[in-house]
C-alpha cells in the first residue's frame, strides 16, 4: 500500500485536499472520481502523517490534543466513517483519514490500534470490541450485524444519531439542573453564614440590651446556638451519610437500591424513567431492525440503560420471554409506564415491533424534553422564593428586635 497526496475539486468548485492509501496511483484517482471529485493533482507521498498533524493544526486543535475522548468525538467518528464508506473508500482508507482528522491523541491511538487489527485480518466490529471503554456492546453488535448484511454505512449513521441524541439529552438535563443546583448551593452558603457568622453577633448585642424578644428573633438565636453547640456532631453525621452513600454506590446491591429509590422521587423519578425508556426504545428498535432476535436484542439493549433497576427488569423480561411469555406481558412492572406494554402489544400483533419501539423512543424523548423544560422554568422562581424567604425572615426578625429595643 502507498500514500497519495491529492488536490481535487467538487462539482460546485470547492477544493478538497488530503491523502489516500491505495495500491496504485490509478486506484487513488478512481476512488476520487467515485466520490464525484475532479482530480487537479495527485502524487505519491512518503510521510502522510505530517499531513494534518498537530503541529499544523490551529491552536484550538493543539489545545485539545491531550483531552479525553467524549461522546461527540465518537459521534463525529461514525459520521465520518459512514460518509467515507458510502462514497466508495475502503474501511482502512476511512480509518486512516479519521485518524488524521482526530484532534485528540487518545482517540488517534485507538483508531491506529483498530487499523492494525483490521490489517491483521480482524473485522471492524472485533477491532472496536477491544476498546470497550470507548465503544459500547450495543455499538459493537450493530456494526457486527451490519457487516453481515452489507449495510455498514447506514448502521454507522444510526449509531452517530443515537450518540448525538443521548448527548443532547444529557446536555439539556445538565443545563436545566445547573441553575437550581447553583442557587441551592448559594442558599446553603448564605444560611450557614447567617447561622454561624451574623446571627451570633446580633444575638450577643441583643442579649446585652435585655428585654423581651419577638418569637421569630428568639427562634433564630436558639437555632444559631444549637447549630454551634452541635457542630461537631453535624459534621460527623454528614460525613457518615456521605461515606455510607459512597459505599452503597460501589456495591451492586446498594447501587440498585439507590437507583430504585430515585425512580420514586417526584420530578427526578419521571426524568430518569423517561430517559431510560427513550434510550431503551431507540436501542432495541435499531437492534431488531438490524436483524437480531428479540432475546439477543434485549440482552444488549438492557445494558445500555443507565438506571440499574430498569436494567435488571429488562434482563428479567428477557428470561420470561425465553420461558414462553410474550413481550408485552413480560415487560409490565410498576417502574415501567403502562403505555409501553400496551404499545408493544400492538407491535407484536401487527408484526412491526421495530417501528413501534422507535415510536416509543420518540414519544418518551419528547416527554423527557417537555419535563426538562418545565423543570427549568419552575425551579428559577422557586429558588428565588426560597433564598428570598430565608434572607427576608432573618431581616424581619432582627428588625422587629431592633424596633422593640428602640421603643423600650
Amino acid at each position: 500500500m502507498a500514500y497519495f497526496e491529492y488536490r481535487a475539486l467538487h462539482p460546485d468548485g470547492r477544493q478538497d485536499n488530503g491523502t489516500l492509501e491505495t495500491d496504485s496511483m490509478e486506484q487513488a484517482a478512481a476512488n476520487l472520481r467515485q466520490r464525484g471529485l475532479m482530480v487537479v493533482s495527485l502524487q505519491e507521498t512518503a510521510n502522510p502523517e505530517n499531513i494534518g498533524s498537530v503541529t499544523k493544526r490551529r491552536w484550538i486543535h493543539r489545545a485539545a490534543w491531550l483531552l479525553p475522548i467524549l461522546a461527540r468525538d465518537r459521534a463525529t467518528f461514525f459520521r465520518q466513517m459512514s460518509m467515507m464508506v458510502q462514497t466508495g473508500l475502503t474501511l482502512l482508507q476511512a480509518l486512516q483519514i479519521c485518524k488524521r482528522e482526530s484532534a485528540k491523541k487518545a482517540f488517534r491511538n485507538v483508531i491506529q490500534q483498530m487499523i492494525d487489527d483490521v490489517e491483521n485480518g480482524a473485522s471492524f466490529s472485533n477491532a472496536m470490541g477491544r476498546h470497550k471503554r470507548i465503544f459500547s456492546s450495543v455499538i459493537v453488535q450493530l456494526v457486527e450485524s451490519s457487516e453481515a448484511s452489507g449495510e455498514l454505512e447506514s448502521a454507522m449513521s444510526r449509531i452517530a444519531e443515537g450518540i448525538e441524541r443521548r448527548s443532547e439529552q444529557i446536555v439539556k438535563l445538565v443545563s436545566a439542573l445547573f441553575y437550581p443546583l447553583f442557587v441551592m448551593v448559594v442558599a446553603t452558603l448564605v444560611t450557614l453564614f447567617l447561622v454561624y457568622g451574623v446571627i451570633p453577633k446580633f444575638a450577643t448585642f441583643i442579649e446585652r440590651q435585655g428585654g423581651q424578644l419577638p418569637a421569630s428573633t428568639q427562634f433564630l438565636m436558639d437555632l444559631s446556638k444549637g447549630a454551634i453547640a452541635y457542630l461537631p456532631y453535624l459534621l460527623i453525621g454528614t460525613g457518615l451519610v456521605i461515606l455510607g452513600l459512597i459505599m452503597a454506590w460501589r456495591n451492586k446491591t446498594g447501587r440498585y437500591r439507590i437507583h430504585r429509590i430515585l425512580l420514586d422521587v417526584p420530578i427526578i423519578g419521571g426524568i430518569l424513567t423517561f430517559s431510560a425508556i427513550s434510550q431503551f426504545g431507540f436501542t432495541l428498535s435499531v437492534l431488531i431492525e438490524s436483524g437480531l432476535t428479540l432475546v439477543d436484542s434485549l440482552r444488549i439493549a438492557g445494558k445500555s440503560v443507565g438506571n440499574e433497576a430498569i436494567q435488571n427488569h429488562i434482563l428479567a423480561t428477557r428470561e420470561k420471554i425465553i420461558d414462553g411469555e410474550n413481550f408485552a406481558n413480560a415487560i409490565e412492572d410498576i417502574i415501567i409506564p403502562p403505555t409501553v406494554s400496551q404499545v408493544i402489544a400492538i407491535g407484536e400483533q401487527t408484526g412491526n415491533l421495530g417501528e413501534v419501539l422507535d415510536e416509543i423512543g420518540s414519544y418518551y424523548d419528547s416527554r423527557l424534553q417537555a419535563r426538562i423544560r418545565w423543570l427549568s422554568a419552575i425551579t428559577e422562581p422557586v429558588m428565588i422564593i426560597i433564598v428570598g424567604g430565608i434572607v427576608g425572615f432573618v431581616y424581619f426578625s432582627f428588625f422587629m428586635a431592633a424596633l422593640g429595643m428602640s421603643v423600650a
